[in-house]
Protein backbone atom coordinates (compact mmCIF):
# COMPACT_ATOMS: atom_id res chain seq x y z
CA UNK A 1 0.00 0.00 0.00
CA UNK A 2 1.48 3.33 -1.04
CA UNK A 3 1.42 6.22 1.35
CA UNK A 4 0.88 9.61 -0.25
CA UNK A 5 2.84 12.37 1.46
CA UNK A 6 1.10 15.70 1.80
CA UNK A 7 2.67 19.15 1.84
CA UNK A 8 2.38 19.15 5.61
CA UNK A 9 4.34 15.90 5.74
CA UNK A 10 7.14 17.37 3.63
CA UNK A 11 7.09 20.57 5.69
CA UNK A 12 7.45 18.58 8.90
CA UNK A 13 10.36 16.59 7.51
CA UNK A 14 11.94 19.83 6.27
CA UNK A 15 11.60 21.63 9.57
CA UNK A 16 12.64 18.74 11.86
CA UNK A 17 15.51 17.34 9.80
CA UNK A 18 18.84 17.45 11.74
CA UNK A 19 20.54 18.07 8.41
CA UNK A 20 20.58 21.60 7.06
CA UNK A 21 18.40 21.93 3.94
CA UNK A 22 18.40 24.99 1.68
CA UNK A 23 16.55 25.75 -1.57
CA UNK A 24 18.01 28.09 -4.19
CA UNK A 25 16.60 29.42 -7.44
CA UNK A 26 18.26 28.67 -10.78
CA UNK A 27 20.07 32.01 -10.44
CA UNK A 28 21.48 30.90 -7.07
CA UNK A 29 19.26 33.14 -4.88
CA UNK A 30 18.29 31.64 -1.49
CA UNK A 31 14.56 30.81 -1.36
CA UNK A 32 14.19 28.82 1.86
CA UNK A 33 16.31 27.22 4.61
CA UNK A 34 15.27 24.94 7.49
CA UNK A 35 16.16 25.62 11.15
CA UNK A 36 19.09 23.19 11.09
CA UNK A 37 20.66 25.07 8.18
CA UNK A 38 20.26 28.37 10.01
CA UNK A 39 21.83 26.89 13.15
CA UNK A 40 24.77 25.32 11.31
CA UNK A 41 25.57 28.53 9.46
CA UNK A 42 25.06 30.65 12.58
CA UNK A 43 22.21 32.67 11.08
CA UNK A 44 19.41 33.92 13.35
CA UNK A 45 16.70 34.07 10.68
CA UNK A 46 16.02 33.47 6.99
CA UNK A 47 15.61 37.21 6.51
CA UNK A 48 19.26 37.80 7.48
CA UNK A 49 20.53 35.77 4.55
CA UNK A 50 17.74 36.25 2.00
CA UNK A 51 20.01 38.25 -0.31
CA UNK A 52 22.81 35.66 -0.33
CA UNK A 53 23.73 33.90 -3.59
CA UNK A 54 24.87 30.29 -3.71
CA UNK A 55 27.61 31.01 -6.22
CA UNK A 56 29.09 34.04 -4.48
CA UNK A 57 31.27 31.74 -2.38
CA UNK A 58 34.41 30.71 -4.26
CA UNK A 59 34.35 27.07 -3.14
CA UNK A 60 30.87 26.66 -4.67
CA UNK A 61 31.44 28.83 -7.74
CA UNK A 62 34.53 26.80 -8.67
CA UNK A 63 32.39 23.66 -8.78
CA UNK A 64 29.45 25.12 -10.72
CA UNK A 65 30.49 23.62 -14.04
CA UNK A 66 30.84 20.18 -12.45
CA UNK A 67 27.42 20.58 -10.78
CA UNK A 68 25.68 21.45 -14.06
CA UNK A 69 27.40 18.55 -15.81
CA UNK A 70 26.88 15.82 -13.18
CA UNK A 71 23.76 17.15 -11.42
CA UNK A 72 25.24 16.40 -7.98
CA UNK A 73 28.41 17.39 -6.14
CA UNK A 74 29.74 16.64 -2.67
CA UNK A 75 32.62 18.32 -0.84
CA UNK A 76 33.85 19.54 2.53
CA UNK A 77 35.02 23.01 3.51
CA UNK A 78 35.68 25.02 6.68
CA UNK A 79 33.65 28.08 7.67
CA UNK A 80 35.56 30.72 9.65
CA UNK A 81 33.05 32.96 11.40
CA UNK A 82 35.61 35.52 12.50
CA UNK A 83 36.63 36.23 8.88
CA UNK A 84 33.21 35.88 7.32
CA UNK A 85 32.05 38.33 4.69
CA UNK A 86 28.72 39.36 3.33
CA UNK A 87 28.78 36.76 0.54
CA UNK A 88 28.57 33.61 2.70
CA UNK A 89 26.19 31.80 5.03
CA UNK A 90 28.39 32.36 8.08
CA UNK A 91 26.97 35.83 8.84
CA UNK A 92 26.74 35.26 12.61
CA UNK A 93 30.23 36.10 13.87
CA UNK A 94 31.04 33.06 15.96
CA UNK A 95 34.64 33.01 17.26
CA UNK A 96 35.50 29.63 15.74
CA UNK A 97 35.91 27.58 12.57
CA UNK A 98 33.60 24.69 11.78
CA UNK A 99 33.78 22.08 9.02
CA UNK A 100 30.78 21.62 6.73
CA UNK A 101 29.97 18.72 4.42
CA UNK A 102 28.01 19.92 1.36
CA UNK A 103 25.67 17.98 -0.93
CA UNK A 104 24.34 20.12 -3.78
CA UNK A 105 21.86 18.74 -6.32
CA UNK A 106 20.49 20.44 -9.42
CA UNK A 107 16.66 20.17 -9.50
CA UNK A 108 14.02 21.53 -11.87
CA UNK A 109 13.28 24.54 -9.69
CA UNK A 110 16.92 25.35 -8.95
CA UNK A 111 19.27 23.77 -6.43
CA UNK A 112 18.74 21.62 -3.33
CA UNK A 113 21.57 22.01 -0.80
CA UNK A 114 22.14 19.76 2.21
CA UNK A 115 24.78 20.73 4.77
CA UNK A 116 26.04 18.94 7.86
CA UNK A 117 28.44 20.03 10.64
CA UNK A 118 31.27 17.45 10.73
CA UNK A 119 33.59 19.42 13.04
CA UNK A 120 33.50 16.78 15.76
CA UNK A 121 34.67 13.98 13.46
CA UNK A 122 37.37 16.24 12.03
CA UNK A 123 38.82 16.89 15.47
CA UNK A 124 39.02 13.24 16.54
CA UNK A 125 42.57 11.98 17.03
CA UNK A 126 43.66 8.53 15.80
CA UNK A 127 44.76 7.47 19.30
CA UNK A 128 45.08 3.72 18.70
CA UNK A 129 48.19 3.91 16.49
CA UNK A 130 49.70 7.01 18.10
CA UNK A 131 52.11 5.14 20.40
CA UNK A 132 53.55 3.06 17.56
CA UNK A 133 54.23 6.07 15.35
CA UNK A 134 55.55 8.06 18.31
CA UNK A 135 58.22 5.40 18.91
CA UNK A 136 59.24 5.48 15.24
CA UNK A 137 59.29 9.26 15.39
CA UNK A 138 61.55 9.40 18.46
CA UNK A 139 63.92 6.61 17.39
CA UNK A 140 64.42 7.93 13.84
CA UNK A 141 68.04 9.00 13.22
CA UNK A 142 66.73 11.61 10.79
CA UNK A 143 65.68 14.92 12.32
CA UNK A 144 61.88 14.86 12.10
CA UNK A 145 59.78 17.94 12.82
CA UNK A 146 56.40 19.56 12.35
CA UNK A 147 56.24 23.34 12.09
CA UNK A 148 53.82 26.09 11.25
CA UNK A 149 54.20 27.99 7.99
CA UNK A 150 55.83 30.76 10.05
CA UNK A 151 58.52 28.32 11.18
CA UNK A 152 57.40 27.75 14.79
CA UNK A 153 58.37 24.19 15.83
CA UNK A 154 55.27 22.29 16.98
CA UNK A 155 56.94 18.92 17.49
CA UNK A 156 60.30 17.29 16.85
CA UNK A 157 62.29 14.16 17.67
CA UNK A 158 65.61 13.93 19.58
CA UNK A 159 67.61 13.67 16.34
CA UNK A 160 66.28 17.07 15.22
CA UNK A 161 67.20 18.64 18.56
CA UNK A 162 70.72 17.20 18.33
CA UNK A 163 71.25 18.41 14.74
CA UNK A 164 70.41 21.97 15.74
CA UNK A 165 72.40 21.91 19.00
CA UNK A 166 69.55 21.75 21.52
CA UNK A 167 69.88 19.75 24.75
CA UNK A 168 66.41 18.27 24.35
CA UNK A 169 63.19 18.42 22.34
CA UNK A 170 61.53 20.79 24.81
CA UNK A 171 64.08 23.50 24.06
CA UNK A 172 63.88 22.81 20.33
CA UNK A 173 60.10 23.26 20.37
CA UNK A 174 60.61 26.74 21.80
CA UNK A 175 62.61 27.72 18.68
CA UNK A 176 61.65 28.91 15.22
CA UNK A 177 63.23 27.14 12.25
CA UNK A 178 62.93 30.36 10.29
CA UNK A 179 65.74 31.77 12.45
CA UNK A 180 68.20 29.20 11.06
CA UNK A 181 67.91 30.63 7.53
CA UNK A 182 65.04 33.05 7.03
CA UNK A 183 65.26 33.45 3.22
CA UNK A 184 65.53 29.71 2.73
CA UNK A 185 62.42 29.01 4.80
CA UNK A 186 60.39 31.66 2.95
CA UNK A 187 61.42 30.20 -0.41
CA UNK A 188 60.64 26.70 0.82
CA UNK A 189 57.13 27.68 1.91
CA UNK A 190 56.52 29.40 -1.45
CA UNK A 191 57.59 26.26 -3.32
CA UNK A 192 55.55 23.95 -1.08
CA UNK A 193 52.35 25.83 -1.89
CA UNK A 194 52.91 24.89 -5.52
CA UNK A 195 54.69 21.53 -5.35
CA UNK A 196 53.12 20.10 -2.13
CA UNK A 197 56.30 18.12 -1.37
CA UNK A 198 60.00 18.77 -1.96
CA UNK A 199 62.78 16.19 -1.93
CA UNK A 200 66.51 16.66 -1.33
CA UNK A 201 66.31 20.34 -0.46
CA UNK A 202 69.83 21.50 0.49
CA UNK A 203 70.77 24.63 2.39
CA UNK A 204 73.14 26.11 4.95
CA UNK A 205 71.66 26.77 8.40
CA UNK A 206 73.04 28.61 11.41
CA UNK A 207 72.35 26.83 14.68
CA UNK A 208 71.46 28.84 17.81
CA UNK A 209 75.03 28.30 19.06
CA UNK A 210 76.40 29.95 15.89
CA UNK A 211 77.71 26.80 14.19
CA UNK A 212 77.05 26.64 10.44
CA UNK A 213 75.62 23.31 9.28
CA UNK A 214 74.57 22.02 5.88
CA UNK A 215 71.31 20.09 5.90
CA UNK A 216 69.43 18.04 3.34
CA UNK A 217 65.68 17.92 3.84
CA UNK A 218 62.57 16.25 2.51
CA UNK A 219 59.52 18.37 3.34
CA UNK A 220 55.80 17.78 2.89
CA UNK A 221 53.04 20.35 3.07
CA UNK A 222 49.94 19.70 5.18
CA UNK A 223 46.87 21.33 3.63
CA UNK A 224 43.31 21.90 4.84
CA UNK A 225 40.17 21.22 2.82
CA UNK A 226 40.49 24.66 1.22
CA UNK A 227 43.90 23.66 -0.09
CA UNK A 228 45.59 26.14 2.23
CA UNK A 229 49.04 25.21 3.57
CA UNK A 230 48.73 25.03 7.36
CA UNK A 231 51.75 23.00 8.53
CA UNK A 232 55.07 21.65 7.30
CA UNK A 233 56.32 18.15 8.07
CA UNK A 234 60.05 17.69 7.47
CA UNK A 235 62.88 15.18 7.67
CA UNK A 236 66.40 16.60 7.82
CA UNK A 237 69.90 15.19 8.22
CA UNK A 238 73.21 16.88 8.85
CA UNK A 239 75.19 16.80 5.61
CA UNK A 240 77.95 19.20 6.73
CA UNK A 241 80.99 16.87 6.45
CA UNK A 242 80.08 15.72 2.96
CA UNK A 243 79.33 19.28 1.85
CA UNK A 244 82.66 20.56 3.19
CA UNK A 245 84.51 17.78 1.36
CA UNK A 246 82.58 18.63 -1.78
CA UNK A 247 83.46 22.31 -1.54
CA UNK A 248 87.14 21.50 -0.96
CA UNK A 249 87.08 19.39 -4.09
CA UNK A 250 85.31 22.19 -5.92
CA UNK A 251 88.05 24.64 -4.96
CA UNK A 252 90.71 22.35 -6.37
CA UNK A 253 88.68 22.01 -9.54
CA UNK A 254 88.36 25.75 -10.06
CA UNK A 255 91.84 26.10 -11.50
CA UNK A 256 91.08 23.35 -14.01
CA UNK A 257 87.78 25.02 -14.79
CA UNK A 258 89.65 28.24 -15.51
CA UNK A 259 91.86 26.41 -18.00
CA UNK A 260 88.77 24.79 -19.50
CA UNK A 261 86.93 28.11 -19.87
CA UNK A 262 89.89 29.98 -21.36
CA UNK A 263 90.89 27.25 -23.82
CA UNK A 264 90.67 28.52 -27.41
CA UNK A 265 89.69 25.01 -28.49
CA UNK A 266 85.99 24.18 -28.20
CA UNK A 267 85.82 21.62 -25.38
CA UNK A 268 82.67 19.64 -24.64
CA UNK A 269 81.23 16.54 -23.01
CA UNK A 270 78.15 14.93 -24.55
CA UNK A 271 76.04 11.80 -24.28
CA UNK A 272 76.26 9.22 -27.10
CA UNK A 273 72.89 10.63 -28.25
CA UNK A 274 74.50 14.07 -28.71
CA UNK A 275 73.07 15.92 -25.70
CA UNK A 276 75.61 18.53 -24.53
CA UNK A 277 76.42 18.03 -20.84
CA UNK A 278 79.27 20.52 -20.53
CA UNK A 279 81.11 22.95 -22.79
CA UNK A 280 83.40 25.95 -22.65
CA UNK A 281 82.85 29.43 -24.17
CA UNK A 282 84.94 28.59 -27.25
CA UNK A 283 82.62 25.68 -28.09
CA UNK A 284 79.58 27.95 -27.72
CA UNK A 285 81.19 30.55 -29.99
CA UNK A 286 82.19 28.01 -32.65
CA UNK A 287 78.60 26.77 -32.91
CA UNK A 288 77.02 30.25 -32.89
CA UNK A 289 75.67 30.49 -29.34
CA UNK A 290 75.79 33.60 -27.17
CA UNK A 291 76.83 31.62 -24.11
CA UNK A 292 77.36 28.13 -22.73
CA UNK A 293 73.87 27.91 -21.23
CA UNK A 294 72.32 28.17 -24.67
CA UNK A 295 74.74 25.54 -26.00
CA UNK A 296 73.77 23.14 -23.19
CA UNK A 297 70.17 23.15 -24.47
CA UNK A 298 71.36 22.04 -27.92
CA UNK A 299 72.09 18.60 -29.36
CA UNK A 300 75.31 18.28 -31.37
CA UNK A 301 73.54 15.72 -33.55
CA UNK A 302 71.79 18.69 -35.19
CA UNK A 303 75.13 19.92 -36.56
CA UNK A 304 75.37 16.88 -38.82
CA UNK A 305 72.75 14.10 -38.41
CA UNK A 306 74.88 11.57 -40.30
CA UNK A 307 78.32 12.50 -39.02
CA UNK A 308 77.74 12.13 -35.25
CA UNK A 309 76.31 8.55 -35.34
CA UNK A 310 79.21 7.49 -37.57
CA UNK A 311 81.74 8.97 -35.15
CA UNK A 312 80.04 7.32 -32.13
CA UNK A 313 80.13 3.96 -33.93
CA UNK A 314 83.87 4.37 -34.52
CA UNK A 315 84.45 5.42 -30.91
CA UNK A 316 82.85 2.23 -29.60
CA UNK A 317 85.55 0.29 -31.46
CA UNK A 318 88.54 2.65 -31.41
CA UNK A 319 87.90 4.50 -28.09
CA UNK A 320 89.51 7.68 -29.49
CA UNK A 321 89.64 9.48 -32.83
CA UNK A 322 92.24 12.11 -33.70
CA UNK A 323 92.02 14.77 -36.41
CA UNK A 324 88.46 13.95 -37.43
CA UNK A 325 87.28 16.45 -40.08
CA UNK A 326 83.74 17.22 -41.15
CA UNK A 327 81.41 19.93 -42.44
CA UNK A 328 78.74 20.90 -39.92
CA UNK A 329 75.94 23.42 -39.41
CA UNK A 330 75.99 25.92 -36.58
CA UNK A 331 72.85 26.67 -34.58
CA UNK A 332 72.19 29.66 -36.86
CA UNK A 333 72.50 27.51 -40.00
CA UNK A 334 75.98 28.73 -40.99
CA UNK A 335 78.18 26.02 -42.54
CA UNK A 336 81.51 25.42 -40.77
CA UNK A 337 84.35 22.97 -41.14
CA UNK A 338 85.71 21.56 -37.88
CA UNK A 339 88.62 19.35 -36.91
CA UNK A 340 88.04 17.31 -33.75
CA UNK A 341 89.82 15.00 -31.35
CA UNK A 342 87.25 12.87 -29.50
CA UNK A 343 87.64 10.40 -26.67
CA UNK A 344 85.08 7.88 -25.46
CA UNK A 345 84.24 7.52 -21.76
CA UNK A 346 83.25 3.96 -20.89
CA UNK A 347 81.71 2.30 -17.82
CA UNK A 348 82.83 -0.94 -16.17
CA UNK A 349 80.87 -2.92 -18.75
CA UNK A 350 82.83 -1.23 -21.55
CA UNK A 351 79.71 0.64 -22.65
CA UNK A 352 80.15 4.10 -24.14
CA UNK A 353 78.41 6.52 -21.75
CA UNK A 354 79.91 9.89 -22.72
CA UNK A 355 81.96 11.57 -25.44
CA UNK A 356 84.64 14.10 -24.57
CA UNK A 357 85.70 16.25 -27.50
CA UNK A 358 88.01 19.07 -28.51
CA UNK A 359 87.09 20.92 -31.71
CA UNK A 360 88.41 23.94 -33.55
CA UNK A 361 86.92 25.89 -36.42
CA UNK A 362 88.90 25.09 -39.55
CA UNK A 363 86.49 26.80 -41.95
CA UNK A 364 88.82 29.55 -43.18
CA UNK A 365 91.64 27.16 -44.04
CA UNK A 366 89.22 24.63 -45.57
CA UNK A 367 87.57 27.30 -47.70
CA UNK A 368 90.97 28.48 -48.92
CA UNK A 369 91.91 24.90 -49.72
CA UNK A 370 88.69 24.29 -51.62
CA UNK A 371 89.02 27.60 -53.44
CA UNK A 372 92.52 26.55 -54.51
CA UNK A 373 91.24 23.16 -55.62
CA UNK A 374 88.42 24.79 -57.57
CA UNK A 375 90.84 27.26 -59.11
CA UNK A 376 93.18 24.46 -60.18
CA UNK A 377 90.22 22.51 -61.51
CA UNK A 378 89.16 25.49 -63.60
CA UNK A 379 92.68 25.95 -64.93
CA UNK A 380 92.88 22.24 -65.68
CA UNK A 381 89.60 22.36 -67.57
CA UNK A 382 90.83 25.36 -69.57
CA UNK A 383 94.19 23.80 -70.37
CA UNK A 384 92.60 20.46 -71.28
CA UNK A 385 90.20 22.22 -73.60
CA UNK A 386 92.89 23.88 -75.71
CA UNK A 387 94.07 22.00 -78.81
CA UNK A 388 97.79 22.57 -78.21
CA UNK A 389 100.31 20.89 -75.91
CA UNK A 390 101.00 22.10 -72.39
CA UNK A 391 103.10 20.76 -69.49
CA UNK A 392 104.33 22.18 -66.18
CA UNK A 393 107.60 21.17 -64.50
CA UNK A 394 108.82 21.92 -60.97
CA UNK A 395 112.33 23.01 -60.04
CA UNK A 396 113.41 19.34 -59.92
CA UNK A 397 112.28 18.83 -63.55
CA UNK A 398 109.42 16.62 -62.46
CA UNK A 399 106.06 16.73 -64.24
CA UNK A 400 103.38 18.45 -62.14
CA UNK A 401 100.82 18.90 -64.90
CA UNK A 402 100.23 17.41 -68.38
CA UNK A 403 97.22 18.38 -70.48
CA UNK A 404 95.32 16.00 -72.72
CA UNK A 405 97.03 17.04 -75.99
CA UNK A 406 100.52 16.75 -74.46
CA UNK A 407 99.72 13.29 -73.11
CA UNK A 408 98.61 12.21 -76.59
CA UNK A 409 101.80 13.64 -78.04
CA UNK A 410 103.90 11.60 -75.58
CA UNK A 411 101.66 8.57 -76.15
CA UNK A 412 100.90 7.98 -72.46
CA UNK A 413 98.24 8.81 -69.90
CA UNK A 414 98.74 12.16 -68.21
CA UNK A 415 98.67 10.57 -64.74
CA UNK A 416 101.55 8.28 -65.70
CA UNK A 417 103.83 11.28 -66.18
CA UNK A 418 102.98 13.17 -62.98
CA UNK A 419 105.94 13.04 -60.61
CA UNK A 420 108.38 11.66 -63.19
CA UNK A 421 111.60 13.42 -64.17
CA UNK A 422 111.59 14.89 -67.67
CA UNK A 423 115.19 13.93 -68.56
CA UNK A 424 114.86 10.41 -67.17
CA UNK A 425 111.54 9.77 -68.86
CA UNK A 426 112.60 11.29 -72.20
CA UNK A 427 116.42 11.03 -72.46
CA UNK A 428 116.18 11.89 -76.18
CA UNK A 429 115.65 15.53 -75.15
CA UNK A 430 119.04 15.75 -73.46
CA UNK A 431 121.58 17.93 -75.34
CA UNK A 432 118.92 19.31 -77.62
CA UNK A 433 117.72 22.85 -78.12
CA UNK A 434 114.79 21.95 -75.86
CA UNK A 435 117.07 21.21 -72.93
CA UNK A 436 119.13 24.32 -73.59
CA UNK A 437 116.11 26.61 -73.71
CA UNK A 438 114.27 24.98 -70.83
CA UNK A 439 117.31 25.38 -68.56
CA UNK A 440 117.81 28.98 -69.63
CA UNK A 441 114.25 29.85 -68.64
CA UNK A 442 114.67 28.09 -65.29
CA UNK A 443 117.94 29.97 -64.59
CA UNK A 444 117.07 33.44 -65.90
CA UNK A 445 113.39 33.46 -65.06
CA UNK A 446 112.70 34.91 -68.52
CA UNK A 447 110.26 33.86 -71.23
CA UNK A 448 111.80 31.97 -74.15
CA UNK A 449 110.44 31.22 -77.67
CA UNK A 450 111.90 28.83 -80.23
CA UNK A 451 111.03 26.37 -83.00
CA UNK A 452 112.19 22.75 -83.05
CA UNK A 453 111.38 19.50 -84.84
CA UNK A 454 109.59 16.63 -83.14
CA UNK A 455 111.79 14.60 -80.84
CA UNK A 456 110.39 11.49 -82.50
CA UNK A 457 111.84 12.40 -85.93
CA UNK A 458 108.48 12.35 -87.64
CA UNK A 459 109.18 15.52 -89.61
CA UNK A 460 106.74 17.62 -87.55
CA UNK A 461 107.74 21.09 -86.38
CA UNK A 462 106.58 22.86 -83.24
CA UNK A 463 106.63 26.41 -81.93
CA UNK A 464 107.66 26.40 -78.25
CA UNK A 465 106.94 29.06 -75.60
CA UNK A 466 108.58 28.54 -72.20
CA UNK A 467 107.35 30.56 -69.20
CA UNK A 468 108.81 30.80 -65.69
CA UNK A 469 106.34 30.03 -62.85
CA UNK A 470 106.29 30.00 -59.06
CA UNK A 471 106.89 26.25 -59.05
CA UNK A 472 109.28 25.94 -62.02
CA UNK A 473 108.46 26.40 -65.71
CA UNK A 474 105.47 25.93 -68.01
CA UNK A 475 105.94 24.78 -71.62
CA UNK A 476 103.45 25.40 -74.37
CA UNK A 477 104.02 24.13 -77.92
CA UNK A 478 101.87 23.96 -81.02
CA UNK A 479 102.19 22.20 -84.35
CA UNK A 480 103.52 24.51 -87.13
CA UNK A 481 104.31 21.79 -89.67
CA UNK A 482 101.86 23.14 -92.23
CA UNK A 483 103.21 26.64 -91.83
CA UNK A 484 106.74 25.39 -92.27
CA UNK A 485 105.73 23.44 -95.38
CA UNK A 486 103.98 26.45 -96.93
CA UNK A 487 106.99 28.64 -96.24
CA UNK A 488 109.30 26.07 -97.81
CA UNK A 489 107.08 25.76 -100.89
CA UNK A 490 106.96 29.55 -101.22
CA UNK A 491 110.73 29.76 -101.07
CA UNK A 492 111.03 27.03 -103.66
CA UNK A 493 108.74 28.93 -106.04
CA UNK A 494 110.82 32.06 -105.61
CA UNK A 495 113.98 30.19 -106.58
CA UNK A 496 112.30 28.84 -109.65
Amino acid sequence: MKVKLTYDNFKEIFDKSPMGILFYSKEGRLIDANPSALKITGTSSLKDCAKLNLFNKSYVASKKEELLKKGLIKFQTPLNFQNSGGDSHDILKKPKTIFIEWNIAAINAGYLVQIQDITASKNEEPLKSEDKYKRWFEDDLTGDFIATTCGQIIDCNPAFAEIYGFDNCEKAVESNICDFNRDDWINLITSLKIEYKIYDHQSWHKRPDGIQIHVVANVIGIFDDSDELVQVKGYVFDDTKRKQAEESLKESEEKYRLLFDEDLTGDFIATPEGEILECNPSFAEIYGFDDCNMALEWNILESNPFDWPYMVTRLKKEHKILGYQSWQRRSDGMRIHVVANVVGIFNDLNELIQVKGYVFDDTERKNAEENLINSKRQITEILDSIQDNFIALNYYWNFIYVNKCAAEYFGVDADDLIGQNLWERFPELVKTRCEETFRRTMETNKIQHFEAPSMYGTGEWFDFSVYPSAEGISIYWRDITERKKLKKDKNTLKIK
